[in-house]
């Protein structure tokens, strides 16, 4: 039985020869392809020769700071070309790249330069500012670009590196603590890479969605600049708009793209109202980081006139972004899959012993993709890579419950630490939501503990009944794992990587009760109109007027749900830009009242309003841990 899982559980063995470094690779293309377009981003073409031609100069410079093999650099910069040529310009000076959030605030951005300890750092004209008391060289990317500076030193005498020299230091979200770096190297990037090369053959036109910091990002940047193909980096203001997304699928040909599933959802959603056909590019969609429901399968296939493939890929960051993956021609049931090339998985007990096909057990993810550990914490990679002990070499311990499947499939069964107690029994929160997404309707769920009793969220159209979806949990689980209150939603509120963020859901597990209108608040017709929409949205019952979209749970997905009910409630579809702009009841009403246009703002306007508002959640969180302090 034993070697039978084993076998199971081992993916399609990668060529012992041949792994040259990612940039290595990308430098080939420069070499025999130099006209072909690498990166596209807003209206600006980069071809595989500038792109080589710029991280060169920034490697240069990088060089010529002091920088060299085994530092570790850090690279601040918005999804463009030059966050792309930044990454490249590392590794080519033989450094590890650090990529920092620009989405995070600036404490949390120092503290991931402490910890990291960079060498050097590279950031975008519009992100140095933020580096000016991080204590290190800051080259600014834009700079390189001079087309005047020569890279003819940097082409020929790239810095030496070795497969196992580190290649990139990326941080983990986490929850409150302290940030928690992963380090991979050169080789298990490559091997990753490779095996990314296996599954998905042929150069695509790759719509990348994810920053830099976000580890999908390397499933998108160097599988694709590694087999020559075309990537699109979408703008932090297209993310923000599915129906931006739709349209860059269309004016660039996007053939493949990677998100995760509740973003899809939405471009469909987006999709829909456009037109479908301006889809009709894009053959395959890879769907990674949260569970994947089937209703979204169902949809992909329904919306998708052609073959549009769909793949769940699963993959912690310290296995170099994906280990196992599911491919989907046709609706079927929902798991992660089998073992990507070089990976082996194991589904173990307690004791660290393969259980049978159809038990639950812990996930291990050995082979070629396993990382080297976290930086600068021995104790914590001991107790998370432990020896492999049917392999030579070490494995990673992922924290998450599976079964083997009668397909050779593994089911998904949520999170060792998402074991709670209700009422002295222990519930698996991860089997509670597995219930939930079965129920017609559902899309997606979480269920959280509050006190003594369940409450689910569940991802469903206006108008679903939560009655039917706790019924339909009370016939298939125990009792104690059906939710006492099921709460419909339009969008769960998301961390900074865009997963369901239950820390946020479970503090409005408790029902809050309706609180009586503020004295003095004026609610004519349109800011009644805009409340309500508001409140279908966020899902709560009463909306102050002044208070910012963001600070009641809002989130970039949201506000494009917003504008759908507002255009519902108002009969005004303001734009999604002019939605950021504009985040209170009281502003949003008068938008809607003066036609639903936003005046333009220059981009160093808004710069400086997102600056400001940074700066101002960073004095409230001072003054947070000072009265905690106190």
């Amino acid at each position: 039985m034993i070697e039978e899982l084993l076998t199971l559980g081992r993916g399609e063995a990668l060529p012992e020869a041949g792994r040259p470094a990612v940039h290595e690779l990308v430098a080939g293309f420069a070499r025999d392809r130099p006209a072909q377009v690498a990166v596209r981003c807003g209206e600006h073409d980069l071809t595989y020769a500038a792109l080589e031609g710029w991280a060169g100069r920034i490697a240069a410079r990088l060089r010529a700071g002091g920088v060299g093999r085994g530092d570790r650099v850090a690279v601040l910069a918005e999804p463009s070309a030059a966050m792309v040529a930044a990454a490249l310009g590392v590794l080519w000076s033989g450094a590890a790249y650090v990529p920092i959030d620009p989405a995070q605030p600036d404490g949390r951005v120092a503290a991931v330069l402490a910890d990291a300890r960079p060498a050097a750092a590279v950031a975008t004209c519009a992100m140095a500012p933020r580096l000016a008391e991080a204590g290190v060289p800051v080259i600014r990317a834009e700079d390189a670009w001079a087309r005047g500076e020569q890279a003819r030193d940097a082409r020929r005498e790239p810095g030496v590196t070795e497969p196992g020299d580190p290649a990139y230091l990326i941080y983990t979200s986490g929850s409150t603590g302290e940030p928690k770096g992963v380090l991979v190297e050169h080789a298990q990037l490559t091997a990753a890479t490779l095996a990314r090369h296996r599954v998905y053959p042929g150069a695509p036109v790759f719509l990348l969605v994810s920053p830099l910091a976000f580890d999908s990002s390397m499933a998108g940047l160097w599988g694709t600049l590694t087999i020559g193909g075309t990537l699109v980096v979408a703008t932090a203001d297209e993310v923000r708009d599915p129906a931006q997304l739709v349209k860059l699928v269309e004016s660039c040909g996007v053939t493949r793209m990677l998100c995760v599933p509740s973003l899809y959802d939405v471009v469909l959603d987006a999709a829909e109202r456009l037109g479908s056909h301006r889809l009709r590019t894009l053959a395959t969609v890879i769907v990674a980081g949260e569970p994947l429901p089937e209703a979204l399968v169902e949809r992909h296939f329904a919306r998708h006139t052609g073959p549009g493939l769909l793949v769940n890929e699963y993959g912690p960051t310290e296995a170099t972004v994906w280990s196992t993956y599911q491919r989907f021609d046709a609706p079927g049931p929902v798991s992660i899959g089998g073992p990507v090339p070089g990976a082996r998985l194991y589904v173990l007990d307690e004791e660290l012993r393969p259980v049978p096909r159809g038990e639950r057990g812990e996930l291990f993810v050995a082979g070629a993709g396993v990382a080297r550990g976290y930086f600068g914490r021995p104790e914590a990679t001991e107790r998370a890579f432990p020896p492999d002990p049917f392999e030579p070499g070490r494995m990673y311990r992922t924290g998450d419950l599976v079964r083997w499947n009668e397909h050779g499939g593994l089911d998904f069964l949520g999170r060792r630490d998402q074991q709670v107690k209700i009422r002295g029994q222990r519930v698996e929160l991860g089997a509670v939501e597995a219930a939930l997404r079965t129920a017609p309707g559902v899309r997606d769920a979480v269920a959280v503990a509050a006190g003594d009793r369940l409450t689910a969220f569940v991802l469903a159209a206006a108008g679903l009944d939560a009655r039917r979806v706790r019924g339909h949990v009370a016939e298939r689980l125990p009792a104690v794992m059906v939710p006492a209150r099921v709460e419909v939603m339009d969008a769960f509120p998301l961390t900074v990587n865009g997963k369901a963020d239950r820390t946020a859901l479970a503090a409005r597990a408790p029902a809050a009760e309706p609180e009586p209108d503020q004295a003095g608040e004026s609610r004519d017709a349109t800011t009644a109109q805009v409340a309500a929409a508001w409140a279908d949205v966020l899902d709560q019952p009463r909306i102050p007027l002044d208070v910012n979209f963001f600070d009641l749970g809002g989130h970039s997905l949201t506000m494009f749900h917003l504008q759908d009910a507002l255009e519902s409630h108002t009969g005004t579809r303001p734009s999604v830009v002019a939605l950021f702009r504009h985040t209170t009841v009281t502003a949003q009403a008068g938008l809607i009242r003066d036609g639903g246009a936003a005046p333009e703002e220059s981009l160093p306007d808004m710069r400086e309003a997102a600056a400001r508002r940074a700066h101002a959640i960073q004095a409230r969180l001072r003054r947070a841990e000072r009265e905690a302090a106190s």
